[in-house]
């Protein structure tokens, strides 16, 4: 044990000399994320800011002899309605971005209005154009115009307009605000620690492997009293640490940046501050552990038998996909935590991890999600160790 102990000391210093794991583990999780949250935000609302106030160019076309639609069209916010446009034309006028949108009544509009029945109103949009604000301004249009009639022809028939709402439906939210917020940001949170400490475990472990058959440094340690099961050992627990700060240090990056936002309710604040409490802060921890181990566990195999440091690098590049694939479907719909997905490594993760912020999270799934990723860890071990023992790997130049 003191000699793994040794092995862990002195690898551990090699790496925090490095610059690029010092980047990754600390620099970027800590001061880049929170730039990014806050930056992506902020881009967003100056987008949706720059689309609502943007004028639309909305073309009227009007075979009928009703202009209540045009006069509601043109009370729109944002609207510059375009006459005197062929029907025929609309379409390639839309395709040009000349215009942003058309309304074309047909000409038997007023006449079917008039006779109780429905009229004819064709909406020409683009969906990719500014998030389809011209469709949702014509149809708002279209909207009043809509109850404007049904309210003149209920007042004709001297019927009620509670007529038309036979149902008072009231909605009653069970949720707490907790739970609804752990719901929400349960599924990010887990995306992000997973990303940062995949990265944070990678470039150590290529130093440690690679990079030390680069440097001709590994042959001195293996020619020490220390067995290749030890010196595996304490190599493999300072990139399992490296990756391990990597994910807190990237969650505290994210939860601080929410701080920096001024439009956030202090509501919403609050109910933050209620999620990050020791339970749940030991929880995640107890979880980062045994996927800290695996990741480490396959990088070092990997740097093992890699000839150089580049050539490592290209071999676990294509892993990032292998991790965001199930990280992804954790977020899907009717993805829930159950028996089955308990047991699937990086799933489980994401879903229990919603279940921990909501606070509503099940003593037996967090068993067996525990066990399944210490098994995994378990199996990224034996595998390291049975990888490094190989001469024609670790030899492999």
């Amino acid at each position: 044990m003191n000699i793994i102990y040794s092995i862990f000391k002195k690898e551990l210093i090699d790496v925090l000399r490095d610059r690029r794991t010092l980047m990754f583990m600390v620099v970027i999780p800590i001061l880049i994320t929170p730039l990014l949250v806050i930056g992506s935000i902020k881009f967003q609302e100056y987008q949706n800011k720059k689309s609502e106030e943007k004028i639309l160019s909305i073309a009227f076309i009007n075979d009928s002899g009703d202009y209540l639609i045009k006069e509601l069209l043109s009370n729109q916010k944002g609207v510059k309605v375009v006459e005197g446009i062929v029907l025929d034309s609309l379409e390639s006028f839309i395709r040009s971005d000349s215009l942003q949108g058309g309304l074309h009544i047909d000409k038997n509009f007023l006449n079917n209005i008039n006779s109780n029945s429905s009229g004819s109103v064709k909406i020409y949009y683009k969906s990719s154009d500014l998030m389809s604000k011209s469709k949702k301004r014509m149809q708002s249009a279209l909207e009043s115009y809509k109850n404007d009639i049904v309210s003149k022809r209920l007042e004709k028939l001297k019927f009620d307009e509670g007529l038309l709402e036979p149902l008072d439906i009231t909605n009653v939210d069970m949720a707490t605000a907790k739970e609804t917020l752990g719901k929400a940001i349960g599924g990010f949170i887990p995306y992000v620690l997973v990303m940062f400490i995949f990265l944070g475990a990678m470039y150590p472990a290529i130093d440690l492997g690679a990079g030390e058959k680069e440097r001709g440094s590994l042959e001195t340690l293996l020619s020490s009293p220390a067995t290749k099961f030890e010196i595996t050992m304490g190599k493999l627990l300072v990139v399992s640490l490296t990756g391990l700060v990597s994910g807190l240090v990237s969650v505290l990056g994210i939860s601080s940046s929410l701080f920096f936002i001024d439009k956030i309710p202090v509501q919403i604040q609050e109910t933050i501050l209620e999620l990050i409490n020791p339970f749940m802060i030991g929880s995640i921890i107890v979880l980062m552990v045994p996927i800290a181990i695996f990741f480490a566990s396959m990088l070092l195999s990997i740097s093992f038998y890699s000839r150089s440091f580049k050539e490592a690098q290209s071999l676990m590049g294509p892993l990032n996909m292998v991790i965001i694939v199930p990280l992804f479907l954790s977020l899907g719909p009717g993805m829930e935590m159950d028996h089955a997905t308990a047991l699937m490594p990086l799933i489980n993760v994401g879903l229990l991890t919603k279940e921990i912020l909501a606070g509503s999270v099940e003593l037996i799934y967090f068993i067996e999600t525990l066990f399944s990723l210490l098994f995994c860890a378990a199996i990224g071990i034996w595998f390291s160790v049975y990888w490094f023992k190989k001469e024609n790997t670790i030899f492999r130049v």
